[in-house]
């Protein structure tokens, strides 16, 4: 998502790239809507309480917003993605978070330092050209108040239908899977071997309901989930 091509890219696209995912999704593109919310969710039960300020970071449309406005209706929200395009959409259609338009690390320290407590980045990383994510993750680091959380979904390499589907995504094309240890040795390189870093598998199922969420919350150990997340406070 950070190459120029990548960016143009997702400008041609903002106005359908939800309509896409859900086409390339094949047979489980009628279980979008979860697959945004579950997220969201799963953020909520990890997080000791409710964070001041939330950026949504690698926004896109903003589709995963409304979800991390129900499951934390008194936090601050905002949104940035290098796509102008989307950023336009996320703003025409949500009023209740702050969107913005970031291209540079500095940008998003100017813009967002000492206003979040909390860094969601679903499915973003892998888009990002390996060189480019000690820089980013550092700045994100750098916007962090103090106790603050940094949560990245990833999509797991190690199911082997998410890594079909994912292959086979026009919009994906160019991009590479991160490994769990990947990801989590870099928060662990960015935030300091001795702060909490917490890593699990998820969305084993699609279909929500307690039963179901609860049973993957204790399967957390079990590297088969669609995604997967590593958690960082600093």
């Amino acid at each position: 998502m950070y190459i120029n091509s990548k960016l143009n890219q997702f400008d041609e696209i903002a106005d359908r790239y939800d309509a896409e995912i859900v086409e390339n999704l094949g047979y489980f593109g009628k279980y979008r809507q979860s697959m945004l919310s579950y997220k969201a969710q799963y953020l909520k039960y990890l997080l000791p309480c409710e964070p001041k300020g939330i950026l949504d970071y690698g926004c896109s449309v903003g589709l995963n917003i409304p979800y991390l406005h129900q499951y934390f209706p008194n936090t601050k929200l905002y949104g940035c993605d290098i796509s102008n395009e989307s950023i336009r959409l996320a703003r025409s259609n949500i009023r209740y978070c702050t969107f913005d338009t970031i291209e540079t690390v500095e940008d998003m320290v100017k813009r967002y330092e000492k206003k979040v407590d909390c860094v969601f980045a679903c499915a973003v990383l892998h888009h990002i050209p390996h060189p480019e994510h000690e820089k980013w993750i550092s700045g994100l680091y750098q916007i962090l108040d103090k106790g603050g959380y940094m949560i990245i979904f990833e999509h797991n390499m190690k199911n082997p239908l998410t890594k079909r589907l994912i292959e086979r995504t026009p919009m994906d094309k160019g991009a590479v899977m991160l490994d769990c240890g990947y990801c989590k040795k870099m928060l662990k390189d960015v935030f300091g071997n001795q702060s909490f870093i917490k890593h699990g598998y998820t969305y084993f199922f699609p279909w929500r309901n307690k039963t179901f969420t609860g049973i993957e919350h204790q399967l957390f150990w079990l590297p088969l989930g669609a995604q997967y997340y590593v958690l960082a406070r600093k």
